[in-house]
């Protein structure tokens, strides 16, 4: 782009209008000087607002009579530039800005005049524009479609929403002509009255068609011939691919002259760093030559391992560094006399002398041992040797580094892995490697063992009305009960939370585990004193396997004990219970399920289907919910309820639930092509709050589809939205931030706190169909959904009800001002191909 300023390009031919001049007369001026704005302006010529041809479209859009002042409908406090600001700079501001004109102005800050997207592109060039860069690379892929018999409101008002300049006539796929904002600010211009035209008494049908392969500055040079500021991208068959703005081509250029200055600017930096270098590298030779005498002893007096030149003869070090004596607390005078033997602990003289006679056949040997300092502190020692040879004699050069901190460390990382640090029992990893030990013994002697897996009843519950802090004394009082009655061999573990279990070995009758379980659940009933003074009382239950009768591997036995304990709790806690074939297939069945629910996900056998979503006091469909289906081909359709569960405790539901957003934004972008306005609404567990990316996620379905984020619903349980509350509520602004539509679904199940909905930004409240279903007979179902209502008002919601299957419902629920209805008396969940002839 040429360094040029803007007062160089600017016509000085303007015109200007008054603030109490009219709307017709802004239109008049515009339709006969060929002109796409109009700037207002105060009696000392200062720009005080702008009127354009979008203005003219939200005219035609809103039914604003053209007498009205430019000062009602006139954009205020336009953004102006002045004149000595570079042309590439004010673009770049215009870019920045989404504006299509700048406002130029002097240093005093008078009106000298408008520049347009025009002005820059006449005056720029393409010489900067690569002869490789195809229409493709440049145009818009979503254009906004009109049919011929929309009528000229309509289509401003679309533009007016979409912000568009233009929209694009099509005959089934083929384009066939354009109308702009230009064409209905003129037809406004000489006839206010024409909300009841159509497109197809003023668009063009002279159009400029190209393919999008071409390059892009010959569909420039086009656009220039052909005097247009559009040209329309076709596919090999005719069909609409997308259009080519004026816009479009000015940005490129920008682009390419931005890339131009790059290169220009990499090619100069890599010259001078290359300079740079050979510099650099001349200076650090001549620095090493001069240092090469001096370094070597440096660095041998630096480094913090102790380093020694061992005589093979007396085994005393006639050299070494600092750290060599300086870490045994001797200094040098005293270092040089000792021997090996004076401070190595661990080998005798005799087996000192045959490690030095094995380095010197071998050349080299590393091993650990221990050193004594001289205040008789002991260190462990990392050593390595070299054998070497200097003036005709072995001398060894030894290298000493300290590792007792290490030895330390792993000693605390071991005690980490292995053990539980509240109670200080074995953890489930420390509990399994027991475990597995015992089985091979076992296997070998044929013996029997016994494993006991333990949960505490109502834990949570001390958790919530205590504390975590009075949770943790607990776990840690029921770790000593346990120690104090197990006995010595037996293993005990804190497997996670409040579960534990017990390894018996060598089990001389199957019913000795439940007599030991059955004293262990007495001993854990007795009352709890905590430091606060407060006592407490909590139950447990238990599951017991044993080897080899219910399992020969330490999974077997772990997975088949913790389906016993879920059989004794279920049977009413506080008792135990073994465990049976019964549980084993229970657990086969479920297992299968996530078998074939990860070959689903695989295999692509599921679907969505859409529930419309009906504005009820208008009965249009305004949005539909996405809900899933499997398609299992040996089952048939699978309802979800019995297999979202298990994606849910798998974390499945998180790849599955990506899938059906990304399904989603796909099939609304193909209805929003078509001219159906909806919304679409999308479920968001629990699981996906907790594990997922949600806001990187939706952005990037968003992205892939093209689906506008305005168009998109999620819905998050009230149970959902209190899971890690503070992350949640950040990431649900983030979310609305860019768009998005927030729902609570299954309103009134859950929480129904008037403090988390003030906290959240929601759009939405779904009331439960629990509430609607007998409605209007049951008084206290009638109360809460009116309530809720009244509710969703007052702070601003939507109130959506679901479950809805009857007249009388629909009839109650608009009587009160609920906003929308979802349910069986407009449709059941159906596929997409179903829900497109609803719209229709």
């Amino acid at each position: 782009m040429k360094q040029v300023l803007l007062q160089s390009i600017l016509s000085h031919n303007v015109t200007t209008l008054n603030p109490v001049d009219t709307v017709a007369k802004a239109l008049e001026l515009m339709a006969d000087y060929a002109i796409s704005s109009v700037v207002v302006t105060d009696g000392e010529n200062h720009p005080i607002g702008i009127f354009t041809e979008h203005d003219a479209l939200k005219v035609v859009a809103e039914a604003i009579e053209t007498s009205a002042a430019l000062n009602d409908v006139m954009t205020r406090n336009p953004f102006c530039v002045v004149q000595t600001m570079q042309m590439h700079d004010a673009y770049g501001l215009m870019e920045e800005k989404h504006f299509r004109h700048l406002i130029v102005i002097d240093e005093d800050g008078h009106f000298v005049g408008v520049i347009t997207e025009g002005d820059f592109l006449r005056h720029i060039g393409l010489e900067h524009l690569t002869k490789f860069k195809t229409v493709a690379e440049a145009m818009s892929e979503s254009p906004l479609i009109v049919e011929l018999k929309t009528s000229l409101l309509d289509a401003a008002s679309m533009m007016n929403e979409r912000k568009c300049d233009y929209a694009i006539v099509l005959n089934g796929a083929a384009p066939i002509g354009v109308i702009t904002e230009r064409d209905i600010a003129h037809r406004c211009a000489r006839d206010n009255h024409v909300s009841q035209e159509l497109v197809e008494s003023l668009f063009h049908s002279d159009i400029v068609i190209i393919g999008k392969d071409i390059a892009l500055h010959h569909a420039a040079a086009m656009m220039e011939e052909h005097g247009v500021h559009q040209l329309i991208v076709v596919d090999a068959q005719g069909n609409l691919s997308g259009i080519l703005t004026r816009h479009d081509v000015l940005h490129a250029v920008h682009g390419a002259y931005f890339e131009y200055l790059i290169r220009v600017i990499d090619e100069k930096s890599a010259a001078i760093a290359r300079i740079s270098e050979r510099k650099r590298a001349i200076r650090t030779e001549k620095e090493e030559v001069e240092k090469n005498a001096t370094k070597l002893r440096k660095l041998f007096e630096a480094l913090p391992d102790g380093v020694v030149l061992i005589d093979t003869a007396t085994l005393c070090a006639v050299e070494f560094n600092q750290a060599a004596h300086e870490h045994l607390g001797y200094t040098a005078e005293e270092f040089a006399v000792l021997s090996l033997s004076d401070y190595e602990t661990i080998e005798s003289p005799e087996e000192t002398h045959r490690r030095i006679e094995a380095i010197m056949r071998d050349g080299k040997d590393s091993f650990e041992t221990i050193h004594r300092a001289k205040d008789g502190t002991l260190f462990n020692m990392w050593i390595n040797v070299v054998a070497v040879e200097l003036v005709g004699k072995p001398h060894l050069i030894a290298v000493y580094h300290d590792i007792t901190e290490r030895k330390r460390y792993e000693e605390r990382l071991e005690i980490l892995a292995n053990y539980d640090p509240l109670t200080g029992l074995a953890n489930r990893s420390l509990l399994f490697s027991h475990l597995q030990n015992y089985i091979v013994q076992g296997k070998r002697h044929k013996t029997q063992i016994g494993l006991i897996m333990f949960d505490l009843d109502r834990f949570k519950d001390i958790n919530d009305s205590y504390g975590h802090s009075a949770g943790d004394e607990v776990l840690q009082q029921v770790a000593e009960r346990f120690g104090s009655r197990l006995r010595e061999g037996d293993i005990i573990s804190r497997l996670g939370g409040d579960e534990f279990a017990v390894i018996v070995d060598n089990l001389a009758r199957p019913e000795d585990a439940g007599r030991l379980a059955e004293e262990m659940i007495s001993a854990l009933e007795s009352g709890y004193r905590l430091s606060g003074g407060a006592l407490i009382h909590i139950g447990a239950s238990a599951g017991i396997v044993l080897f080899p009768d219910h399992g020969e591997s330490a999974s077997e036995l772990l997975q088949h004990g913790d389906a016993a304990l879920y059989k004794a709790k279920a049977e009413g806690r506080g008792r135990y219970r073994y465990y049976t074939d019964e549980l084993t297939d229970s657990a086969r069945r479920r297992i299968e399920c996530e078998t074939r629910l990860r070959y689903g996900i695989k295999n692509e056998e599921f679907e969505v289907y859409y529930q419309p979503q009906v504005h009820i006091q208008t009965g249009r469909i305004v949005g539909a919910e996405a809900l899933i289906r499997w398609n299992d081909p040996i089952r048939g359709i699978v309802s979800p309820v019995e297999f979202i569960p298990i994606a849910e405790e798998t974390g499945l539901i998180g790849e599955i639930g990506e899938w059906v957003l990304n399904e989603t934004c796909r099939q609304g972008k193909v209805w929003l092509d078509q001219g159906h306005r909806l919304t679409l609404a999308v479920n968001l567990s629990a699981h996906q709050v907790r594990h997922q990316n949600i806001p990187e996620m939706v952005e990037r379905a968003l992205k892939i589809s093209g689906y506008p984020a305005d168009r998109l619903e999620l819905e998050l349980t009230e149970s959902a939205l209190m899971q890690r509350e503070e992350e949640t509520v950040s990431m649900l602004h983030a979310l609305r931030a860019h768009g998005i539509r927030l729902a609570i679904d299954d309103f009134g199940t859950g929480y129904s706190s008037l403090s988390y909905l003030k906290r959240f930004p929601i759009d939405v409240l779904k009331i439960d169909k629990s509430f609607v279903d007998d409605i209007p007979y049951e008084k206290d179902d009638m109360a809460i959904v009116t309530a809720i209502i009244a509710m969703g008002q007052a702070l601003g919601f939507q109130v959506l009800a679901e479950g809805t299957e009857r007249i009388e419902q629909i009839d109650f629920l608009r009587e009160k001002g609920c906003t929308m209805y979802q349910g069986y008396f407009k449709s059941p969940p159906i596929p997409a191909a179903e829900f497109e002839k609803l719209l229709i």
